[in-house]
């Protein structure tokens, strides 16, 4: 059978590894790199089912990054299941936590410190979704 002429448009089953011990089950991606709509953004899902500090240096980057966690049911998305502390700060000195315990969507524009970002409670599966308009992520610590 010949190759779809639209086959190009179509990634099956994208996934990356994890950098994280905790997070066991695969994580799937979508990257709208130069092959695939190029408009600089990577996306992914990963499933927080144990507590444990995601990130624990406070960093910023230059690009927007979107944060959403969302309940693992995914007839109640809503139902967070846990509790999770994210700090903010817009100079890197001036450190505010956000307790979340609900859904919850977080907006990080290019410059804004953040983190630790810590699952502290998880008491049923977590969908934590990243998304961040970058095609190459990279990191800048306070200090």
């Amino acid at each position: 059978m010949a190759e779809l002429k639209t086959a190009k448009y179509v990634r099956e089953a994208p996934t990356r590894p994890s950098n994280h011990k905790e997070v066991t089950s695969p994580i799937p991606t979508m990257t709208s790199d130069e092959n695939y709509g190029n408009m600089g953004f990577h996306t992914y899902w990963e499933a927080v089912t144990v507590p444990f500090n995601m990130n624990p240096d406070m960093h910023q980057h230059p690009f927007p990054q979107y944060l959403m966690f969302l309940g693992g049911d995914i007839t109640n998305l809503l139902d967070l299941g846990g509790e999770i502390e994210l700090s903010l700060s817009e100079d890197g000195e001036n450190v505010e936590t956000h307790i979340i315990t609900k859904a919850t969507t977080v907006y990080i524009p290019g410059g804004l410190y953040h983190c630790p970002l810590i699952f502290k409670k998880v008491t049923k599966p977590i969908l934590f979704i990243d998304t961040h308009f970058a095609l190459k992520y990279r990191k800048e610590s306070k200090g």
